[in-house]
């Protein structure tokens, strides 16, 4: 046998006996709902910080200035439009 088939035949091993292992690993943290939490965390921060730079005539003007965007195109539609002036795509009903 040469070496390099020796080397071949470890490198099998070891990838069959961490596939068989691998139902015996403990993972403590899911990473699918860390993701989630990190990004619920980004968001708040962001829209704290947000609203502490605003003044209070400020968001009500924001509030009144509601820009809404179609979910397919992302052509601007107004508050009474049904389906978006683009594309044609029907919009959701609490469009406002």
């Amino acid at each position: 046998m040469s070496i390099g088939a020796i080397l071949v035949g470890i490198a099998c091993a070891l990838v069959v006996g961490a596939y068989l292992a691998r139902p015996f690993r403990r993972t403590e943290i899911d990473p699918d709902r860390a993701i989630e939490a990190w990004v619920a965390q980004a968001r708040a921060e962001r829209a704290g910080k947000r609203e502490s730079r605003e003044t209070g005539a400020q968001r009500s003007r924001r509030a009144e200035e509601t820009v809404n965007f179609c979910s397919k195109c992302g052509r601007s539609v107004g508050p009474d439009d049904h389906f978006c002036p683009g594309c044609g795509a029907k919009l959701p009903r609490g469009t406002k």
